[in-house]
């Protein structure tokens, strides 16, 4: 089904990491008015088209879905260079690599791990090698940010703990502990940098294949899962009234812009365990957040309207990692 004109400055925007507010900011026009455009409520003034499209970097007529006709074949330059040039492999760093790769270096290091405790006799358990390998390459995999360096830390100190011996049961192991960790997270807080630009060209659609990760809409309902991955999810529903939402080793985004309005009630559950998810919420709708956490934190940004159109119950479960609910 061909695209209208607001599903495609939706998908250039989300393509750009943008939210509708910074997006109107850049256009010097108001989030109502994006957020009219990409539900096809109303379309730019004809002066706002060259504006648009030279903010997502295309042309008008690719903005306005129109297409030049393709030749049946297009020639194929082919490099001829030396051996030694051809012999080189270029590898795109993109979520799915990095993902795999980061899969790979946690069993590597495991398997290794174990293998020395079985050769050096540490005496550590398969539970003991596991959980600080995952701290470790979760802070060395996917974005920068304070929380993952303090993870990685952590992964690194107990693996050298098991290689060396020392004991990290006295008293001030565990207030050291809580020190680092509150202080990553404030630091995040306080100095992280945007998240969810990506750095690739998106497919035609603008949206990004699932990598590692599954997406099912239901009636009045949806299931999200995903790890080891980076993934912008949008739900499109008349009506919404349950959603779950699963995620781990790595960084998700769930907008729900497309939805219409939301069931009496509407309870949405967030698990997230050593990751990073970011739930985009209209401001007609209000959230309302029940939390448990450990070594983790839940963020709200922005408000709600004064006078919401429904509300959503938020049932949040996170372990060593980040859930952020963004009003846009």
């Amino acid at each position: 089904m061909e695209q209208t004109l607001g599903k495609r400055i939706m998908a250039a925007r989300k393509g750009m990491g943008l939210t509708q507010d910074q997006l109107a900011e850049r256009l010097g026009v108001t989030a109502q008015a994006v957020s009219k455009w990409e539900n096809d409520q109303s379309c730019p003034d004809i002066t706002m088209l060259p504006k648009l499209a030279e903010l997502f970097g295309i042309t008008t007529d690719e903005l306005l879905g129109i297409s030049a006709p393709q030749p049946a074949h297009e020639a194929e330059v082919v490099h001829t260079g030396t051996a030694e040039e051809c012999n080189q492999t270029s590898i795109p760093w993109n979520r799915g690599r990095k993902g795999a790769i980061a899969l790979a270096a946690l069993v590597l290091l495991v398997g290794g791990m174990m293998l020395g405790n079985v050769l050096l006799g540490w005496g550590a358990s398969f539970w003991d090698i596991l959980w600080p390998s995952a701290l470790l390459v979760f802070g060395w995999s996917g974005g920068f940010s304070f929380f993952r360096l303090g993870c990685g830390f952590f992964g690194c100190c107990f693996l050298a703990v098991i290689i060396t011996g020392y004991d990290l049961s006295g008293e001030l192991a565990l207030p050291i502990i809580l020190l680092v960790v509150g202080l990553c997270l404030l630091c995040d807080a306080l100095f992280r940098p945007k998240r969810f630009r990506w750095n690739h060209k998106c497919s035609h659609d603008g949206h990004h294949p699932p990598e590692q990760n599954s997406f099912r809409m239901e009636q009045e309902g949806f299931q999200f899962s995903g790890s080891f991955g980076q993934q912008a999810q949008t739900v499109d529903l008349a009506k919404l009234a349950w959603g779950d939402i699963r995620v781990s080793f790595g960084e998700y985004s769930v907008e729900l812009s497309g939805v219409e309005s939301l069931s009496d009630p509407c309870s949405i559950s967030a698990n997230c365990s050593f990751g990073q998810l970011t739930l985009l919420v209209p401001r007609r709708f209000r959230v309302e957040c029940d939390s448990r956490t450990a070594f983790a934190s839940v963020d709200i940004h922005g408000q709600p309207d004064s006078e919401p159109q429904g509300s959503i119950l938020l049932r949040t479960s996170v372990s060593f990692g980040e859930i952020k609910i963004c009003y846009i």
